[in-house]
């Protein structure tokens, strides 16, 4: 992944008119990500739509009446709008696998580059001049349409989030350096959270450079500094002493790493009152408190010196934290530590996906699904039991399955919007040759499938499997 603060200039959409104009502005931009044609990106985004909506579609889903899962057939950009209104603020988790702009995937469009001629005319340059093609022309080739399309989507998603809500992206070494340049814009530099490189493959042979890239991009941005991120793990060992009934608590290292240059005020030799015991400060890792706030911490009982308890085994004064303290300070996520950017083994890879949805059709019907384990790891460590969770690339439903196997685990009540272009399946696809005509004949197949062995494998859940299936369409206002 390249450097954030690398400066990057980019040119060139299909778009004709006003283009020399737009080439200027872009060009005199002096930091970030600029395309001619980005302007025309945002303007798509607060567009207003007129004459659209949403149409129930009875009998494609299941227990429609009771379910507050939605499938949506339609363009994306399209529904991101129609769904505005309702949804504002609303939804915690947005997961999106987009395409990568490989022009590699054999079952629907992964390409967005134009053709030579089409670079030519957008630079108003329609003239063949026998020059070769500079790296900025094959700049604009490679990713000036992919970042037109996916710059308004991020925009409505960013509307859509709760303040503690969080969207994580997969992306690939194609348009990562891209993505992030564009998310810093649209969420804020300061809610990049992190990247999460997940493993997709083992290593291949016979491959450029003779090295494999076998990792993928999880690039998190949070809407806001309150989301909070937390995975299960190893409690904290309290100690339960009848000089403070009622009020467990622990201890705490408290030297810090600095040293006495850096804290002049923290390099002292603290006394015991007790037995008058010195304790000299350490001059490479001072006291975490000064000589002026001693005496009140030591009167609050947060001072424990060797010999203070039988059962604790220590050499130098400890800073002692309550139980309560934790509590208040953790929230909700009391009892969890924070996460880790190295993804547990238990995350499967691209073959763990495809085994996944093969079981469920008997045949490998989808190219390099997300595994459920990655997406359910992601629901983890987001920890809101009652999440609305968005998923506007959606795929073969991955998120969807996930989202009903972690209810049925931990009695959560999540809830899922999936969003899926009615993109047509390669003729030469399995998934065409089985008669999924599209991407959603194959999705919503795919959620009313796992729903039914979620039902045979849970017979005592309640867990949500159903789903309402919407479709973008005309109003019948004329």
């Amino acid at each position: 992944m390249g450097n954030r603060d690398q400066k990057e200039k980019a040119g060139g959409t299909p778009d004709f008119e006003g283009l020399k104009e737009e080439t200027k502005e872009a060009d005199s931009e002096q930091y970030g990500l600029n395309w001619a044609g980005k302007r025309q990106a945002k303007q798509a985004a607060k567009e207003e739509l007129s004459g659209r909506t949403l149409r129930w579609i009875r009998g494609e889903g299941r227990d429609e009446e009771r379910t507050r899962n939605l499938y949506i057939e339609g363009d994306n950009l399209e529904v991101l709008k129609l769904i505005r209104g309702k949804y504002y603020g609303a939804v915690k988790l947005i997961y999106i696998d987009p395409p990568y702009n490989t022009g590699s995937d054999s079952l629907y469009k992964d390409s967005f580059r134009m053709k030579k001629r089409a670079v030519k005319r957008v630079q108003g340059n329609d003239k063949e001049s026998g020059q070769e093609e500079t790296a900025g022309d094959r700049l604009n080739r490679y990713h000036a349409d992919w970042l037109n399309m996916i710059y308004p989507r991020l925009m409505l998603a960013r509307d859509l989030l709760r303040e503690d809500g969080a969207i994580f992206i997969s992306i690939d070494d194609h348009e990562v350096t891209n993505l992030i340049k564009v998310c810093d814009e649209i969420f804020g530099e300061e809610h990049y959270v992190a990247s999460f490189p997940w493993r997709k493959r083992t290593a291949k042979s016979d491959v450029p450079f003779g090295i494999s890239q076998d990792y993928e991009q999880i690039i998190c941005y949070a809407k806001s500094n309150q989301f909070q991120a937390s995975r299960e793990g190893k409690g904290r060992k309290y100690y339960v002493s009848e000089d403070y009934p009622g009020r467990p608590w622990r201890i705490h290292d408290l030297t810090k790493q600095t040293t006495a240059s850096e804290r002049p005020n923290s390099y002292f030799t603290i006394v015991n009152p007790k037995d008058g015991r010195e304790y000299p400060a350490n001059p490479n890792a001072t006291w975490r408190i000064t000589a002026d706030t001693f005496e009140e911490y030591y009167r609050e009982g947060r001072i424990v010196f060797p010999g203070d308890y039988e059962f604790l085994k220590i050499s130098k004064p400890v800073f002692r934290y309550w139980k309560e303290d934790d509590e208040r300070k953790a929230g909700a996520h009391f009892g969890r530590i924070s996460v880790s950017t190295h993804l547990p083994e238990t995350v499967g890879m691209s073959q763990d996906g495809t085994k996944e949805i093969t079981e469920l059709f008997g045949a490998k019907v989808f190219p390099f699904p997300k595994p459920v384990s990655l997406m359910k790891y992601i629901l983890s460590i987001v920890n809101c039991p009652d999440a609305l969770v968005l998923d506007f690339f959606s795929g073969s439903a991955s998120m969807a399955q996930a989202v009903m196997e972690m209810n049925a685990e931990d009695k959560g009540t999540r809830s899922f919007i999936m969003v899926q272009t009615a993109e047509k399946c390669n003729v030469r696809s399995e998934a065409y040759r089985m008669g999924y005509q599209t991407i959603c004949e194959l999705g919503k197949e795919r959620i009313r499938r796992a729903g039914e062995k979620l039902a045979r494998e849970n017979p005592g859940s309640n867990a949500d499997i159903g789903f309402r299936v919407f479709r973008t369409a005309d109003t019948d206002i004329g």
